[in-house]
């Protein structure tokens, strides 16, 4: 049996990787706040339009139905699979490609390239220069490159570290069967490891169960204040939640939309 990336970027085998990916549609449900906000970067900058670690079409879609241009990458077939499904489902045009974030090239330029919910944590701290050499390179001179990433918050860590919880049980749709999800997360200043385990009842009353793991690695805010210029940007605007709050040290998120920066138009460091 063939081995594949899934979108945590362990190697499995193809068949876990389309199950994680419909279990990924069961654990974050299409239709919050989040949506709202690339919709009004995608108004604002018009098209087209590239989002990286697009995944199953959680964003890209509703986008697509508004009319705009998406072109998405991904390295998970599973999750490229299923947003093709359901874009087609839906009538929504997307154009998806199998990539890595790090080192794609599209021979095209974007308005807009977004990278949403915490994607870009999971480039290491010396990953993300490639990342964002690549975004630079497929802005249009006025383009816009929207990260949304949490913020992290050391009580939170402190507070979960070691314990295992139940986050949810629901019936996938798509088998019928009911499923647990349980995590667990262990974090110090620089990062988070998450550890994941679906179980799913199966006819009969077994059990199957999926594991993963993943570790994202804290942007801090003082810390994007001093990468994004270095990386040529200019950072646009700075929120602290989808609705456009003020960061606080206490606020959830850190949505940066940046500009490029021309050659020469200040500080700027390389990174191969």
């Amino acid at each position: 049996m063939d081995s594949v990336a899934d979108w945590f970027g362990a190697i499995g085998s193809a068949e876990d990787d389309e199950r994680l990916a419909a279990l990924y549609d069961l654990d974050a449900p299409a239709g919050d706040a989040a949506i709202d906000w690339f919709r009004g970067l995608a108004r604002m900058t018009g098209g087209p339009l590239l989002e990286l670690g697009v995944g199953s079409g959680r964003v890209a879609i509703p986008l697509a139905k508004d009319g705009h241009e998406i072109v998405g990458i991904d390295r998970s077939k599973a999750m490229l699979a299923r947003a093709a499904k359901r874009a087609k489902e839906q009538r929504a045009k997307l154009t998806l490609v199998e990539a890595d974030m790090r080192t794609f090239s599209l021979e095209r330029t974007f308005a807009l390239v977004t990278i949403p919910f915490n994607t870009f944590l999971m480039l290491t701290p010396d990953e993300r220069w490639a990342c964002l050499a690549r975004c630079r390179e497929h802005l249009t001179p006025t383009g816009r490159l929207a990260i949304d990433v949490f913020q992290p918050d050391p009580n939170i860590v402190a507070g979960l570290d070691g314990a295992v919880r139940e986050d949810w049980r629901r019936k996938d749709p798509d088998t019928g069967h009911v499923v647990t999800k349980f995590s667990s997360t262990r974090g110090n200043v620089d990062a988070t490891t998450f550890h994941w385990w679906y179980d799913e009842e199966l006819d009969g009353g077994a059990i199957k169960r999926i594991t993963r793991e993943a570790t994202l690695h804290y942007l801090y805010r003082r810390e994007a204040e001093l990468l994004f210029p270095d990386a040529g940007f200019d950072i646009d605007t700075l929120h602290g939640d989808y609705t456009g709050a003020q960061v606080t040290p206490t606020s959830p998120k850190l949505l940066f939309v940046l500009r490029r920066k021309e050659r020469g138009s200040g500080r700027e460091r390389r990174r191969r």
